[in-house]
């Protein structure tokens, strides 16, 4: 199964997607001549973004995700500059495109910025778990001293009551004196 990947001004050239999405990206990295580092993602024509880049599991195949015979466009995943605050903030998706359409650059947008929030609200929320409020008691307790009481000590274990034959030669024997 084969799709088409459109870039640059108006070139492109066919992709088996009878492979894995790593193998699938890292064909599409030498083709283009990018860096191992670039973070790239495939978008269909209409600027729906596969999300590939996200992927737990890049050892799926790729025609799980991809359509046959269609065309593709290669974005660039643009992120923040390391040792800054927005490090790992979504700052834009970039089609390697000539002269890219205005549906196709606003879809991506609002895909960038849907996928900024959401990693942000994750970070408040993670911070929010990480703040341990602590609550104070209305009631005051006495305090345990340190030492153990004897009410600190668990009680003495009971062992099962087995009668054993002495059990009854004493029995008997306290009956008859008793007579």
């Amino acid at each position: 199964m084969f799709i088409f990947i459109k870039h640059g001004d108006n070139q492109h050239f066919l992709v088996n997607t009878n492979c894995t999405v790593l193998v699938l990206l890292h064909y599409i990295r030498g083709k283009l001549g990018l860096a191992k580092t670039d973070t790239i993602d495939l978008c269909d024509e209409t600027g729906n973004m596969k999300l590939f880049f996200l992927m737990k599991t890049p050892g799926e195949y790729a025609s799980k995700f991809l359509t046959a015979r269609s065309t593709y466009h290669v974005c660039r995943v643009t992120r923040g500059a390391p040792g800054t605050r927005l490090e790992n903030a979504y700052l834009a998706f970039v089609p390697f495109l000539k002269n890219p359409g205005h549906e196709m650059l606003d879809a991506l947008r609002t895909q960038c910025d849907m996928l900024e929030r959401n990693r942000v609200k994750m970070l408040r929320i993670q911070e929010a778990a990480k703040k341990v409020v602590p609550v104070e008691s209305s009631v005051n307790l006495p305090a345990k001293p340190s030492g153990k009481s004897d009410e600190d000590k668990p009680a003495p274990r009971k062992s099962p009551f087995y009668k054993t034959r002495a059990d009854f030669l004493s029995r008997r024997g306290r009956q008859r004196v008793n007579k």
